[in-house]
């Protein structure tokens, strides 16, 4: 074995994704699942032998009556995963319908693993040759480390939690009569797909996902999919949306990291895969001890430094701190301003050049941190929001006049409203807790002014708004109350409630009648060539406000 892989597989001995490689029977990476397990590709003659076998390292071992949402989660993640590691809230799948109180009736395609499984086993086969000791998203983990593009791709597993909610739903959900289906979810990991690319994510995928390798075979494989239905299908494809293959982002219903252009693109939060931050965690234990940690570090930066919006609002946050260590010599009442930056080489896959010497290490400066910057990301949707309000640092945003009249982007000048560019905005009051700085402000270099100015009794209301709102942000792999999954559910059946009544659908001068709702499919807003904040294609309900701000469909 060369050193680094018996290094590699040495260090995986002494951490709990062991466990996850045992299943996968391949210590020495000598042979592995992408040679030996792929569907339909004929395993290499090294691969088996008396005690590796086909059966043990390339699938889940069935036992005597499972449920259906077991076996299609042995199917879906299997080897990885062959025994459920979620749970849902007990009201999760409960809807009104007709007026009455009835469980949602769910279609799950049991789509070939080439979909699905494939393509996690080779991503994850990829982390661990980078060292990294968690999973992709199965389990709750902290990487103790940054281990390469694997620890970028991580923020991007919110589909596969969303998949494994699914399947962990309760008796009477899940149903293998499509005739029966209320919601068609489609088990295809999208965005894994872009990660991945057929190399166990090596190489970086970006730009129109234009190296996804399975997508094209995809809608031959759902037969119950139509003009008529498709509206009721559910893509998962938890990306910047502008980056997920057109296939995908052209469908009526499907959820992603965002901004959304109309109703059916539900967009939803990056993962928090931290067990510090899940429910009953360090950060929950010890408020609920009144041991919180202490705020003495006055604003918290950990990310790339290289955007005009960034680089204004990271300068300003350095001339403080400059300021303040000079008249430190005399006292030392301040608190300080901590910046990591972020640099690396995405060709040479060299990408963690940082004083941030850990994602643990990250997240224990956020917590004793009072404001957390959150500005100008390459697109919209940024994880450090959610990362902010679960570790109870204050989200601060530079506020610009959006491309929409009289509403405000947490993005750019002329970017998507905040209401498009956030999870579940209907039940989040993000203005409660979120502090906004003026685009006037920062560039009359006003940014950390603006932050001195807030009294203590605000900081501790932002605070307590935002401790009850982070239970909406935050996927509870326990299921012990409403989360995430919740909201996304709501959002999805009050989406598919608006498409129950005849329709006209418009084409080449002729009305075309049929018993959905019609969609208007074209091209989105831009605010810049080459920037697509909605993406490349959108398909919207004919008669919503789609070319204009309106209410989202609810």
């Amino acid at each position: 074995m060369a050193p680094r892989l018996r290094a590699v597989a040495l260090t995986l001995v002494r951490c709990t994704a062991w466990q996850l490689l045992d299943r996968n029977c391949w210590p020495d990476f000598s042979a592995h699942y992408a040679s030996c397990c792929q569907e339909g590709i004929p395993p290499s003659p090294q691969c088996f032998d008396e005690s590796r076998t086909f059966e043990k390292c390339c699938r889940c071992q069935n036992g005597a009556e499972l449920s259906l949402g077991h076996r299609l989660t042995q199917q879906f993640f299997g080897p990885l995963l062959c025994h459920p590691s979620v749970a849902t809230h007990e009201d999760d799948f409960w809807i009104q319908h007709k007026g009455k109180r009835r469980l949602l009736r769910i279609f799950m395609y049991p789509l070939p693993r080439m979909f699905n499984a494939d393509l996690l086993n080779r991503l994850q086969l990829g982390g661990w040759m980078d060292g990294s000791e968690c999973d992709y998203g199965l389990t709750a983990c902290t990487e103790s480390k940054w281990n390469g593009l694997f620890s970028v791709y991580r923020q991007f597993a919110t589909e596969i939690l969303v998949l494994l909610k699914f399947l962990a739903a309760p008796e009477g959900v899940l149903t293998e009569d499509p005739e029966e289906a209320d919601l068609f979810v489609v088990p295809y990991f999208a965005k894994t797909d872009c990660a991945e690319s057929g190399n166990a994510g090596r190489d970086p995928c970006w730009g129109k996902c234009k190296c996804a390798t399975v997508v094209k075979h995809l809608f031959s494989a759902l037969p119950h999919f139509s003009w008529h239905t498709r509206g009721r299908h559910l893509f998962l494809a938890t990306g910047d949306i502008k980056d997920l293959p057109v296939e995908i982002q052209s469908q009526p219903l499907l959820v992603s990291l965002g901004a959304s252009f109309c109703g059916g693109h539900v967009v939803v939060p990056s993962p928090n895969l931290d067990p510090d931050l899940q429910p009953g965690g360090k950060m929950e234990t010890k408020e609920a001890a009144g041991r919180a940690p202490e705020r003495h570090i006055l604003a918290f930066w950990f990310g790339s430094i290289d955007k005009i919006w960034r680089k204004r609002v990271v300068s300003q946050m350095q001339k403080y701190q400059e300021q303040q260590e000079q008249q430190e010599q005399q006292t030392r009442l301040t608190r300080p301003v901590v910046i990591h930056g972020i640099d690396g080489d995405y060709v040479a896959r060299d990408i963690w050049q940082t004083t941030a010497s850990s994602p643990q290490m990250v997240l224990e400066e956020m917590m004793r941190s009072e404001f957390c910057p959150v500005v100008q990301g390459d697109v919209p949707h940024q994880k450090r929001l959610f990362d902010a309000m679960l570790t109870g640092c204050i989200p601060v945003v530079v506020a610009f006049q959006s491309h929409v009249p009289d509403y405000v982007s947490w993005w750019l000048p002329g970017g998507p409203p905040i209401e498009r560019m956030v999870p579940f905005w209907d039940a989040i009051d993000y203005r409660s807790f979120v502090v906004e700085v003026s685009e006037s402000e920062v560039r009359a270099g006003r940014f950390m002014d603006r932050l001195l100015r807030i009294t203590h009794s605000e900081i501790q209301q932002r605070r307590e708004a935002m401790r009850h709102a982070r239970a909406l942000v935050r996927f509870d792999f326990s299921g012990s109350a409403p989360d995430a999954f919740t909201e996304i559910v709501g959002e999805i059946w009050e989406f598919i409630s608006t498409l129950g009544g005849p329709s006209r659908c418009h084409g080449k001068g002729i009305a075309v009648p049929f018993n959905a709702t019609g969609f208007d499919c074209g091209v989105p807003p831009t605010i810049a060539e080459g920037t697509q904040m909605y993406g490349l294609m959108a398909c919207c309900p004919l008669g919503a406000t789609s070319r204009g701000f309106g209410t989202r469909l609810r």
